[in-house]
């Protein structure tokens, strides 16, 4: 099962839950876990519900906007970087961006941005979110295996940088989790250190690309 440490199903067992992606056998396991009314756990099948049916309604339109950005953004992130692994950009698999916005709310800014990548059998949760009245962003996030979210990889170098600086840097602590802020620049990257012999390395948007939805 995919447990974090205080007895809830991870946010990746639920996106594979919504998705349809688990055994039969899973997803009665996590059934049974929502009928016995866990709070946090519904809130998080609600949620990534909502958001995977967001996503079915716009893929009839086109690309989700976050999505272009990302790929767009990744030809910034392809540039020669120096590393002692492979550099790998990974998947964006889940973006609350994806959902529709709340009808009255004038502008989501101030809203946390929840996305999860995907690198093989590496999962990386982070959530976005803007510091009140200021131009910082607050990021927070885990680093962990698919197939044991609820260890996560310890150690791990995590830099936010532009092509000419580096902005905020931290590390894993030893349930995977970290935690930075900074001020938004053009062409941001968020970097993974070396995992499996890859640097993981992900575009984040910068001054004149939203990190955060504006109505």
């Amino acid at each position: 099962m995919s447990f974090t440490e205080t007895k809830h199903y991870a946010t990746e067992a639920w996106v594979d839950f919504v998705n349809g992606q688990i055994s039969k056998e899973q997803e009665a396991a996590m059934q049974a876990h929502l009928d016995n009314d866990c709070e946090t756990c519904s809130r998080a099948f609600t949620l990534w519900q909502r958001v995977s049916q967001a996503a079915q309604r716009e893929s009839e339109y086109g690309a989700p906007e976050s999505a272009v950005t990302h790929v767009r953004n990744a030809f910034i992130v392809a540039q020669p970087v120096k590393s002692q692994g492979r550099l790998e950009i990974p998947r964006l698999v889940m973006d609350s961006l994806w959902r529709p916005a709340v009808a009255g709310v004038r502008s989501a800014s101030s809203v946390p941005r929840q996305v999860v990548y995907r690198a093989g059998e590496i999962v990386i949760e982070m959530q976005l979110e803007p510091v009140p009245h200021t131009d910082r962003v607050n990021i927070a996030g885990q680093v962990s295996r698919a197939a044991e979210q609820d260890v996560g990889l310890a150690e791990i170098s995590v830099i936010v940088s532009t092509p000419k600086a580096t902005l905020a840097r931290a590390a894993t602590n030893r349930f995977g989790e970290f935690q930075l802020g900074f001020v938004p620049e053009k062409n941001l990257r968020i970097s993974f250190g070396v995992v499996d012999g890859k640097e993981l390395s992900i575009p984040l948007e910068g001054t004149g690309i939203r990190i955060f939805h504006r109505n």
